[in-house]
Parts: C-alpha cells; sequence; structure tokens
C-alpha cells in the first residue's frame, strides 16, 4: 500500500482512540474534580490538548483525502503499457461528484519517448493489430485476454484504448503528431 494510505489509516485509528479517550475523560473528570485530585487549570489544559488533537486529525484527514492511486499507475497497469521515464504531465485532475468521478490525465512526450509508448502499446496483450478506428468503437475491436475485454487499436492520428469494466470506463488516445497521451477514467 501507498505511504499515503497507510498514514490515512493510521490518522483515522489515531483519532479513534483520541475520540474514545476524552469521551473516557469526560465520564471521570467529575470524580476527579470533587476529590480535588484535578484542578480546573488543569481540566481545561487537557480539554484544550484533546480536542486540538481531534481538530488536528480531522484537517490532516481533509487533507489526505485523495489518496487514490497515481494515475500513472493507474494507466500502466489498465492498459498494459510501460510509459517511459521521462514526459511532461500537462493535465492531472480529479473531478469528484459523490459516488461518481472522472480522472483526466494528459501527458507530453518528446519524439524518443513516443517511439518507447508506440513499442509498448504494439506489445500490450491488449493489441489488436487487425482493427483499426473509423470514427466509431465496434464490438470486434475489444479483445479477450485473461477474461478482462479491452483493446489498443491504431487510429488515424495514433493509436486509441477502451476498456469497459462495469460501471468504469478507461479511454485513452495516443496522438504521435503532437506526441499527446490523453487518459480518462470515469464511473458512473
Amino acid at each position: 500500500m501507498s505511504l499515503i494510505l497507510w498514514t490515512f489509516i493510521i490518522l483515522i485509528l489515531v483519532g479513534f482512540y483520541t475520540g474514545i479517550i476524552f469521551l473516557i475523560y469526560r465520564l471521570v473528570r467529575k470524580i476527579f474534580l470533587k476529590s480535588g485530585k484535578l484542578s480546573k487549570k488543569l481540566d481545561i489544559r487537557i480539554n484544550l490538548s484533546l480536542l486540538g488533537l481531534l481538530i488536528l486529525i480531522i484537517l490532516a484527514l481533509f487533507y489526505l483525502k485523495d489518496y487514490r492511486t497515481p494515475t500513472k499507475h493507474t494507466l500502466e497497469a489498465i492498459s498494459d503499457v510501460k510509459l517511459p521515464s521521462d514526459f511532461k504531465v500537462i493535465k492531472d485532475e480529479y473531478h469528484d461528484m459523490w459516488q461518481d468521478y472522472a480522472i483526466i490525465y494528459e501527458i507530453q512526450f518528446d519524439t524518443q519517448g513516443s517511439k518507447e509508448l508506440i513499442q509498448s502499446i504494439k506489445s500490450s496483450k491488449f493489441y489488436n493489430d487487425k482493427s483499426f478506428f473509423r470514427g466509431a468503437w465496434e464490438e470486434s475491436d475489444l479483445i479477450l485476454v485473461d477474461s478482462i475485454e479491452a483493446a489498443w487499436i491504431k487510429s488515424p492520428k495514433g493509436y486509441l484504448f477502451s476498456r469497459p469494466k462495469e460501471r468504469n470506463m478507461y479511454h485513452i488516445s495516443f496522438d504521435t503528431i503532437s506526441n499527446k497521451l490523453s487518459y480518462d477514467e470515469c464511473y458512473d
């Protein structure tokens, strides 16, 4: 698992146990105040410390809420290609729409990176060299590999990839003229 996900899990656990300690403290504090073992000043400090810790944890969780896998790794896993090491990310956006979401990822390659990506596409298990994109995807374009239906196919401007997966849709277009790759993932 990624470091961000582990951090997220640890923060949730620390927040949970801090909340339990705070509730237990609130239950026994009256007893300690009456017996004189706890002063009002110390009571205020403890309350502020525990509440401050909870607020910090909530803020950290809000900051880390986008704990998704980096788009580069998802793109490589979904399409069975290896991206060249040298490229420029133009856009990496995540649009959250409650239970639905969309990811838009655009990257620019130099000439050498573009050649490496073409080789990777052609060696992908999803590459269908028998199909050519003619304006719309056809059922025969997709191939079934390891119970996954997907395909990389040649297009007039480069290569296209499509993979429907239940409610997820993955689309990739690689323009060999501009050396630009666009990745779109949506869940509806």
